[in-house]
């Protein structure tokens, strides 16, 4: 797809659907672990695949970010015709995929019990949430090289084929946990099993597709090295945004364990909400995505009106993402929990409920935020952007865990998570005065060649 020529609507949604369904397929690994152990092995197992999810997010962060900063980087470079920066970066990018994914299996497997003791997780979970995790991570070499592939994929408009191999991925999670669970009897080290090898599928799909490209981000093993500027470009953008999801992390773990502090009924609850609230964020996300590659290509050709325009459509469709979507969730609330606690307690299906109600009302906030963000990034600013995410949205979720939620009108599941409308509202306020900002800086409509291409 040529990003940066034909009718943007058409071309963003053809784009950003493929996208949205490999990224919720993405998570359909994590979600079929849940079905998976809450019908065959009960709430307790539910539980301890649940609770994990904050803290793998939370180690994940940091790399995975780097992941953004390939995406935006090589954006630029296509939408510039900068061929040789362009093969330089897709030969760092998967090296240092290789290189974070290794070191990143050592860190979650050795820190793993330490963190899951400071979430206070129940005693009776500890320890399959310690094995689910641990297995989990021995296939990190393999989460990092499928999410830097998806990245160098999408930037090049190639949204299909990532979806059909998520799709084969998903297909062999399913099969094998099923195998693992239910012949095997393995239980929670089952699932996690079955998820590593769908980890290895994805990965080595989108590598034989690198391998196989005719153009500039094409992979030849030959060339695989870091390229210094390469990497520091990668870098400047990837570690903002891996630190701003480490810090989301870090406050999506202390809600966690405010959370867990109510009692395992509540841990079960809270994470059969967070998967189904998993799927409308990656429908949004989605295109926040499509935002930062579709203004990096523009942005590197110097088509600013046209980085104006997208900005504008990918906000009004993830607003009307978290509107429709949001809305959907909350009506189908009842059969969508059932899927996760068939056999639960009325508690703890209350406490999911409370969840859904407190997040979901007002989520085409968060599309904004997310719209907002990926559009500083694919102008490749990114480090002020993150230090307002840590204050909007961190900050503020902190000090509601500590001075909000122990108030008895607030002490409940429903109360605890008011702080995420409330920190989308704040955080998209200053993240747009960002955009405006910076929009005048580095996409002045003086030096747009798109306009003086129309004016001849």
């Amino acid at each position: 797809m040529d990003m940066t020529h034909g009718p943007l609507l058409l071309n963003i949604l053809i784009f950003t659907l493929p996208v949205i369904g490999s990224s919720l397929l993405q998570v359909f690994f994590n979600t079929v672990d849940m079905i998976v152990v809450g019908w065959f092995e009960g709430d307790a197992a539910l539980g301890a695949v649940g609770t994990t999810s904050s803290v793998i997010n939370l180690i994940s962060s940091l790399f995975i970010g780097l992941s953004t900063g390939t995406g935006a980087c090589v954006s630029v470079a296509l939408g510039a015709r900068h061929e040789r920066d362009t093969k330089n970066l897709v030969h760092t990018a998967i090296t240092a995929a290789l290189i974070s994914g290794v070191a990143l299996g050592l860190l979650g497997y050795l820190i793993t019990p330490f963190v899951l003791s400071l979430m206070n997780v129940d005693a009776s979970l500890i320890g399959m949430s310690t094995t689910y995790m641990r297995i989990y991570f021995l296939g990190a070499p393999f989460l990092m090289v499928y999410n830097f592939g998806f990245a160098i994929m999408r930037t090049m408009g190639d949204t299909r084929r990532p979806l059909l191999y998520m799709l084969a991925a998903g297909i062999a999670n399913i099969g094998f946990n099923l195998f693992f669970v239910l012949v095997c009897g393995l239980g929670v080290a089952g699932v996690a099993l079955g998820t590593v090898i769908s980890l290895v599928v994805s990965a080595t799909l989108v590598v034989i597709a690198l391998l196989r490209y005719k153009n500039a981000c094409r992979l030849e093993v030959k060339r695989l090295r870091i390229h210094g500027r390469c990497l520091v470009d990668i870098l400047r953008i990837g570690v903002p945004a891996g630190l701003r999801g480490m810090l989301f992390g870090i406050s999506n773990t202390m809600l966690q364990a405010a959370v867990n502090s109510l009692g395992p009924e509540a841990t079960s609850g809270n994470a059969a909400a967070a998967q189904i609230e998993s799927f409308l964020y990656l429908i949004v996300a989605g295109f926040a995505q499509t935002t930062t590659y579709f203004i990096g290509q523009n942005y590197g050709a110097g088509f600013f009106r046209r980085v104006r325009r997208v900005l504008l459509l990918c906000v009004a469709l993830t607003s009307a993402a978290g509107v429709i979507f949001g809305g959907a969730f909350l009506l189908l609330r009842v059969p969508l929990i059932s899927l996760y606690l068939p056999k639960g307690s009325a508690a703890a299906l209350g406490y999911a409920y409370e969840r859904m109600l407190a997040v979901m009302i007002l989520y085409s906030l968060e599309g904004v935020m997310e719209a907002l963000s990926g559009a500083l990034q694919g102008i490749k600013v990114s480090f002020v952007p993150m230090l307002v995410m840590l204050g909007g949205i961190c900050g503020l979720r902190l000090l509601w865990i500590f001075f909000a939620f122990p108030h008895p009108a607030l002490h409940s599941t429903g109360g605890l998570f008011l702080c995420y409308p409330i920190s989308w509202g704040v955080t998209s306020a200053a993240l747009l005065g960002l955009v405006i900002w910076h929009f005048r800086k580095k996409c002045p409509l003086a030096s747009d060649r798109e306009g003086r291409a129309e004016s001849a």
